[in-house]
């Protein structure tokens, strides 16, 4: 072979590979390219507009705590499910963070805190101030304390576990649906809840019925003629993705997001003093308990010595207020690095139990052999404490098998935000002319 022949097929050979190179990568964009429909920009790429740094964000990352199990317990995961597919919303990656209304300390605080305590049958002017983080009432004639947090207005209202079952051994527990309807109309009568709470969507409220044990201590009774209270949870929900009306092509993005995700739930919110229609795609806030909520209401059989709310021993109620509209949108890490984590030690264990087990009694530590996952969801994670934002985790659940070969269930948190490539918020300049 000649020089020029040998420069003639070098040159062919560099082009054929080039081509070759290009289709390869078309064919990589093919395969991995996934429709995610038509949807306004911030969910397409995230704004991250809640702070102005990322490290500021960054300080609000989540921390969730974990059950302890017992030592001789096994980190042992076995998958039985399509990695990386979530079962609420297969194809979401962008995401709604919501704000907290910061609450301080408000100069009638105590007026409001007088008119809860006279709403739930207290007599408001026999008020006991506890320094000045707490407003403390009880009640003689009914056994009952009501204890209202100085700052936020959150409150537990508790009734002596003796004199509950005074009152059950000659009375009649009421049906869990009227139990239901009592809760709704005591948590409308405080007037304290935004509209994140659907009180007509059964689904977003629970009920357990519940035996008090001699020591006076709570456990789940096994049938409504053996309980002697029913506990009420009101759970929240809150919006992943939210279509304002006004946006262009809503009314497309509003039918693919339907059919790709189920129907939105049509609202209104008020922006600059005008009534705006959205279209929310929700999902479950949960809580460090998934299976309770932050508002229980325990209520039993009608009580004589009680003038008001008759049917009410209990309230444990702890609410902070969100910001109408999302903060800002963030992305999220991949479902199936999720488990990965999960596999590697990193979740947070919120939720073991045998299956059909107590859902009522405090947690005892349990040794686990192998957990095998079957699920994987999202939902937004509120903890005990208040913080600044509602943020996604993902929630992964299955089945355990325990050291003596029984089954139960597990549930672990992992957040899931992708914190590792947050941005900070990006500036728009306008220009001279503007």
């Amino acid at each position: 072979m000649t020089l020029t022949e040998a420069t003639f097929w070098t040159k062919r050979i560099g082009v054929i590979l080039s081509v070759l190179v290009v289709i390869f990568i078309i064919v990589v964009m093919i395969f991995s390219y996934k429709d995610f429909g038509p949807r306004p920009p911030q969910y397409l790429t995230a704004t991250y507009t809640c702070t102005d740094s990322k490290e500021e964000f960054l300080e609000s990352r989540l921390e969730i705590p974990s059950l302890e199990v017992n030592s001789d317990s096994e980190n042992i995961f076995e998958l039985q499910t399509d990695t990386g597919k979530v079962n609420n919303l297969s194809d979401l990656r962008i995401i709604d963070v919501h704000k907290y209304r910061v609450k301080t300390q408000q100069l009638d605080n105590q007026s409001k805190a007088k008119s809860l305590a006279a709403i739930l049958g207290f007599d408001a002017e026999k008020i006991y101030r506890k320094g000045t983080t707490d407003y403390i009432w009880t009640s003689n004639e009914n056994s009952r304390s009501l204890n209202i947090n100085a700052k936020t207005l959150n409150f537990v209202m508790t009734t002596k576990s003796p004199y509950i079952r005074d009152i059950v051994k000659d009375a009649t527990l009421p049906t869990e649906n009227e139990a239901i309807a009592q809760a709704k109309n005591v948590i409308r009568k405080l007037n304290i809840l935004g509209s994140n709470y659907n009180y007509n969507n059964i689904g977003n409220i629970t009920t357990h019925l519940v035996d008090i044990n001699p020591d006076g201590s709570y456990s789940e009774a096994p049938s409504l003629a053996e309980a002697e209270l029913i506990k009420v949870d009101f759970h929240k929900t809150r919006s992943m993705i939210s279509i304002k009306e006004s946006v262009e092509n809503s009314e497309t993005i509003v039918n693919t997001l339907n059919s790709q995700i189920g129907n939105a739930v049509e609202d209104e919110i008020i922006v600059n003093n005008e009534r705006v229609k959205v279209y929310n795609y929700s999902t479950l806030v949960t809580y460090m308990n998934p299976n309770s909520s932050h508002i229980s209401v325990y209520v039993g059989p009608q009580d004589p010595n009680s003038k008001q709310l008759e049917m009410i021993y209990g309230i444990n109620l702890t609410y902070w207020q969100l910001e109408t509209e999302s903060c800002g949108t963030y992305e999220l890490i991949d479902p199936s690095t999720a488990i990965e984590k999960v596999q590697d030690g990193e979740g947070s264990l919120v939720y073991l139990n045998e299956k059909n087990g107590d859902e009522i009694e405090v947690y005892q530590p349990r040794s686990v052999k192998k957990y095998i996952i079957y699920d994987i969801a999202i939902a937004y994670y509120e903890p005990e404490y208040q913080i600044s934002f509602l943020q996604p985790i993902y929630i992964i659940s299955g089945e355990t098998i325990f050291k003596d070969e029984s089954k139960g269930e597990f549930h672990i948190f992992y957040p899931a935000i992708n914190y590792d490539i947050i941005k900070d918020k990006e500036v728009t300049q306008l220009s001279d002319n503007s």
